[in-house]
């Protein structure tokens, strides 16, 4: 049977016998999809810091400080203020991974009214959205604490008021809707791939009336405004003061990501078809990863890649029938979520891929770059679970639980893969920080050479206050002018002139020494890899670690 919306277009009634006699309504969906999934991230949550970002965002939540470029301020003032409410009933790093998980929570629980909004069948809004909240890298970012996180729940949030945008014809949602785009500007850029959607969206039903183009851009910098945090934060020098934007020109650096050198999307930094491979690397990861946590292929978790990969082109083929102007929304969405990315990112070859198609001295990604897609991993995950309900809701209660099961099973065959509470990989973090810190002499200057050695060490000293006296030095952090700058001043360990002009790692690592010695303070080279980079005038005054 069909029905229109209030915009006349042609919709399924009852698609998959979901509708409000069926025990489940359009409002009930996502409370179901927000507490099952917040459920299972909760018991999953790690409980305190973890490698890579987590340490840093940590530090910086702690002392409203601004981590690596673009500083993500947005994200620092909310979960500060999360922090400061939760963090002396639960802890200060725990509550701050529990906003990760309400985060993506609430984000799943709004696609889900969504899509049974579009579909006018509840329980395919609930299939859909807990198959897209357990794909294990919407998981992984929802167990720790990430700004990926809040940054889904705003691209769904773009996609809600899109929605109210093209069925109720007016200003205001379109006002409110620029206003979310730029608060995704200074939250985190990863959360405006959605926007192009949005935009599509709200200009898929009938518009009447001006279109508040003034109105719009005046939301979109107030809401962008918030990235004004760091320039006025850098002036008292927090204890996470990355880039240190404290001048206008530094802030523009800071934003731009300056410091990384941000490369154009040509020449391409890896053949096309093998960045557009990592894709199907990270696919292959997503529904049954505990069962072969290697590089693809496995023959435990492939199989069930496949079976739900076919769930999710049936599911989009399913969507385009009942419900066409969302499904081309959703369609671009994918689209961009996948080979918009690709395209401009441009990223190496991921660390576990390429080997055999690229030469031996070809330059691989730091870390794995699945997380830049969970936008396209979400809306695979909506179709599959649209696809799997559909099929099985005919046949009543009994299909719908079987349904239910279907998408809940990837909760169990990415369970042991995505688990954060359990040891040894709860303390592995904090842990790996105590044995660099621990044990150091008092005042020791320790070099260290990556984001795991030195994010963890900066969660200990500015989260629990451990160890504030050791100095650490990230190595490669010293070839930019603010951080010497933030050495000399905090510390003294670097005199004017090396800071003010680059003479190379060896004479800077020389400086560092020889002001470490002069103060009586021991200098630490943790590995092999620190040691190999300190020149044979610094490693005579240097102890290994």
């Amino acid at each position: 049977m069909v029905d229109s919306d209030r915009d006349g277009v042609t919709i399924g009634r009852g698609f998959g016998d979901g509708g409000p006699h069926s025990g489940m309504t359009e409002r009930r969906a996502p409370l179901v999809v927000a507490c099952f999934l917040l459920l299972v991230y909760a018991l999953t949550l790690a409980p305190s810091v973890t490698y890579w970002d987590s340490g840093e965002f940590l530090a910086a939540i702690k002392t409203l400080g601004i981590p690596h470029p673009p500083g993500t301020p947005l994200y620092i003032l909310v979960a500060n203020v999360w922090g400061r409410v939760l963090g002396p009933v639960f802890g200060f790093a725990w509550s701050i991974n529990l906003l990760s998980a309400v985060s993506t929570a609430v984000a799943c629980g709004i696609l889900a009214w969504l899509l049974a909004r579009w579909t006018r069948d509840a329980w395919i809004g609930v299939a859909g959205g807990i198959l897209a909240g357990l794909m294990s890298s919407v998981w992984l970012n929802a167990n720790e604490t990430e700004v990926y996180a809040p940054s889904l729940l705003l691209s769904a949030l773009l996609l809600l008021v899109a929605e109210r945008a093209r069925v109720e014809p007016g200003a205001r949602w379109l006002v409110l809707l620029a206003y979310l785009v730029g608060l995704g500007y200074s939250l985190q850029l990863s959360s405006l791939v959605a926007a192009p959607a949005a935009a599509m969206l709200a200009l898929s039903g009938e518009r009447r009336g001006r279109f508040p183009a003034l109105r719009m851009a005046g939301a979109a910098l107030l809401g962008a405004s918030a990235i004004l945090f760091m320039i006025v934060r850098a002036q008292h020098d927090p204890g996470i003061n990355q880039g240190n934007p404290a001048t206008w020109g530094a802030f523009i650096d800071v934003v731009t990501r300056a410091q990384y050198q941000p490369v154009s999307m040509l020449p391409r930094q890896a053949p096309w078809y093998l960045q557009i491979g990592n894709v199907f690397e990270y696919a292959d990861w997503q529904v049954a990863l505990g069962l072969s946590p290697e590089a693809p292929p496995a023959w435990f978790r492939t199989p069930f890649t496949l079976i739900y990969a076919t769930l999710g082109a049936f599911g989009c083929a399913l969507h385009r029938k009942v419900h066409r102007p969302s499904w081309r929304v959703m369609l671009f969405l994918f689209v961009c979520g996948t080979l918009g990315v690709v395209a401009y990112l441009n990223m190496k070859a991921s660390p576990s891929y390429g080997y055999g198609f690229l030469p031996p001295a070809a330059k691989h990604e730091a870390r794995e770059r699945d997380y830049f897609f969970v936008i396209a991993f979400v809306c695979w995950g909506m179709w599959a679970g649209m696809c799997a309900m559909h099929l099985l809701s005919r046949f009543g209660l009994k299909g719908r639980v079987t349904a239910l099961a279907v998408v809940i099973l990837p909760a169990v065959l990415n369970w042991s893969a995505v688990d954060r509470s359990r040891e040894p990989i709860a303390s592995a973090a904090r842990d790996s920080a105590m044995r660099v810190l621990g044990n150091v002499p008092p005042r020791a200057v320790v070099f260290a050479y990556g984001d795991n050695d030195t994010y963890p060490g900066w969660y200990l000293q500015q989260v629990e206050g451990i160890r504030r006296d050791v100095t650490l030095v990230t190595i490669p952090l010293l070839g930019a002018g603010w951080y010497r700058a933030e050495v000399a001043r905090r510390d003294g360990l670097l005199p004017n002139d090396v800071v003010g002009s680059w003479r190379g790692f060896g004479a800077t690592l020389i400086a560092l020494c020889v002001a470490a010695t002069d103060r009586g303070r021991a200098v630490i080279a943790l590995t092999v890899r620190e040691r190999t980079a300190i020149p044979v005038e610094c490693e005579k005054r240097t102890e290994k670690r």
